[in-house]
């Protein structure tokens, strides 16, 4: 799945986490903007793909195998292992939260409390953590292609998902249905007051909704982009999505999706 979608389903998930911490507008900001790095981080792994990795990386490490190779292969460091489990997302995420009090501590004059730290940042270690995992789920429906799913639970040589669902880009329906409940979440205080809605319960349940709306339009795909390896019809396949798309939005609206989609230098 493209990063954008990724990003903003750890943003979704936060923007309910959120209500459940207390906390002036700067700090949910933080927690929002956490969940959205969380959603961002596992596709850290995709940076053999940098055209200057075999010069930057590969010299320092002294890797033997080119970017390209390490993409595409099944190191811990290739990209859907390692940094695509379950165990990843706690250990980077337990690591930016001791980084960050470290940094704290050096250029605090006071001492730091660790525990009374964790206490106060706590909400930021969950929330990476769940945008960490909505981007891990953003990948189960996607092809197999080399990898044959993700490193879900690594160490575990066993690879998960893969199932062709979904294309890798162009799943505008649910990168709109992710984008809506954002914005409803956001301005959940001010639709509450007026309907005197719990503001957890509120976003829970947009939240919800909008996973249950993901997963039908996920399993109601009309082509299969299923594939294991390498495959010839790749650009066929992208096609197909895109025809998709039309069908399931309707030509004004993908359209306007579509000139979006291009005016993006990532895939998109």
């Amino acid at each position: 799945m493209d990063i954008l979608t990724h990003a903003l389903s750890g943003m979704a998930v936060a923007t309910c986490a959120v209500t459940f911490t207390k906390g002036k507008a700067l700090r949910k900001a933080k927690v929002i903007f956490t969940g959205a790095l969380g959603g961002l981080l596992p596709d850290i792994d995709a940076v053999s793909m940098w055209s200057r990795f075999d010069s930057t990386f590969g010299a320092l490490f002294n890797l033997s195998d080119t970017g390209r190779v390490i993409y595409g292969s099944k190191f811990w460091y290739s990209h859907h292992a390692f940094f695509h489990s379950l165990l990843a997302s706690v250990l980077i995420g337990a690591l930016i939260i001791l980084l960050v009090y470290m940094f704290r501590h050096i250029s605090s004059k006071k001492k730091l409390s660790f525990s009374s730290f964790i206490q106060n940042h706590f909400i930021y270690f969950v929330v990476f953590v769940l945008g960490y995992w909505a981007h891990l789920a953003g990948d189960l429906p996607t092809p197999s292609s080399v990898w044959g799913g993700i490193a879900f639970l690594w160490p575990s040589d066993d690879y998960i998902g893969g199932s062709g669902n979904i294309w890798w880009w162009n799943n505008y329906d649910i990168f709109l249905l992710i984008f809506c409940c954002i914005v409803i979440n956001l301005i959940m205080p001010t639709i509450s007051k007026r309907i005197r809605a719990n503001k957890k319960v509120f976003t829970s349940v947009v939240l919800f909704v909008t996973l249950v709306l993901i997963l039908v339009q996920v399993n109601t795909r009309q082509y299969d982009y299923a594939y294991k390896g390498n495959t010839t019809k790749y650009a066929e396949m992208e096609q197909n999505s895109k025809k998709e798309q039309e069908r399931i939005l309707g030509k004004k609206l993908y359209r306007l999706m579509d000139r979006f989609d291009r005016s993006m230098k990532f895939h998109f």
